[in-house]
C-alpha cells in the first residue's frame, strides 16, 4: 500500500482539471487514506563510487557524495535520491535554530534534539500547537519544560486519542509550525529554506521520516486556507 499526500490528491486534481476540488478530494479521504499502489515502488540498489560519481555528473549534481543513494526504476532506469536521514538532520538543525542552518552548526544544534519517544514541540510553536488543540476542543493538555505534549487521560476532545496513542509511543513526533522547511538541494548539495506553505497554502505539512523518529513541518495557515480539524486530521495521520 502506498500513502499518498493529500497536497499530492489536490495537484493532481487541479492539473486533471476535475469540477469540484474540495468534494472531489473530501471523497478520496473518506474512501481511504491509503489508496492501493498502481506502480511499484523503487527499490534501492547498490552502485560502485565510480558508478555514482558518474551519476552525478550526467546530472551536475554537485552535493558531497554521502548525501545520495539510489534508486532502480521497473524499468531499470537508475536515478539519484537524497537519503532521508540527511534530509532529517538538516531540517531538525533549522527547527533548533529556528533559521536556516548553516554547515558548521549541524552538528551543535543536533546535540540539542530532543532525545525521548513522544511528541515534540518546537520552542517557536508551542503556542500556536496549544491554540490548535484549543480550537479542536482539547484542553485538558500540557507541554512540559522540555518540550513534550502531555495529553490527560480524562480528555476526550477530537482526536485526543490519537493523540495519546502518539504519545505512548515508541516513536518520536517533532512538531514544528512555521510552514517553513530546511533540505538539501538535490543539485547543490547546499542547504536551502523550504517555504512549502508560501508555496501551496493548502497544504497541511511536509514530513522527514529517520527510523522511529518523524519530523512533521505544519503550515502556520497564516492565510487560513485551512480549518484547524483539518491541520490537526492530517498530523494524527502519522
Amino acid at each position: 500500500m502506498l500513502i499518498i499526500k493529500k497536497s499530492i490528491v489536490k495537484q493532481i486534481i487541479i492539473f486533471g482539471n476535475i469540477g469540484n476540488q474540495n468534494n472531489a478530494i473530501s471523497n478520496l479521504e473518506n474512501a481511504s487514506n491509503q489508496i492501493e499502489e498502481i506502480i511499484p515502488e523503487n527499490r534501492i540498489v547498490e552502485v560502485s563510487p565510480e558508478e555514482l560519481e558518474k551519476m552525478k555528473n550526467e546530472i551536475n549534481a554537485e552535493g558531497k557524495s554521502d548525501i545520495y543513494y539510489v534508486e532502480e526504476e521497473k524499468g531499470g532506469r537508475k536515478i539519484l535520491q537524497i537519503k532521508s536521514n540527511v534530509q532529517y538532520e538538516v531540517d531538525l538543525a533549522g527547527i533548533i535554530k529556528n533559521a536556516l542552518p548553516k554547515e558548521n552548526e549541524l552538528t551543535i544544534l543536533l546535540e540539542k534534539a530532543p532525545k525521548y519517544s513522544g511528541i515534540w514541540i518546537s520552542t517557536q510553536s508551542r503556542e500556536s500547537f496549544s491554540k490548535l488543540l484549543k480550537n479542536n476542543g482539547i484542553t485538558n493538555f500540557s507541554i512540559d519544560n522540555d518540550g513534550y505534549l502531555k495529553i490527560d487521560n480524562t480528555e476526550n476532545g477530537l482526536y485526543s486519542n490519537e493523540l495519546r496513542n502518539m504519545q505512548k509511543s515508541n516513536k518520536l513526533y517533532i512538531i514544528n509550525m512555521t510552514g517553513i522547511a530546511y533540505e538539501r538541494d538535490y543539485i547543490s548539495g547546499e542547504i536551502t529554506e523550504y517555504p512549502f506553505e508560501d508555496m501551496d497554502p493548502t497544504q497541511e505539512l511536509e514530513s522527514y521520516k529517520n527510523d522511529n523518529a518523524i519530523i512533521l513541518e505544519v503550515t502556520s495557515n497564516k492565510n487560513k486556507k485551512l480549518t484547524n480539524k483539518e491541520i490537526l486530521k492530517t498530523i494524527v495521520q502519522y
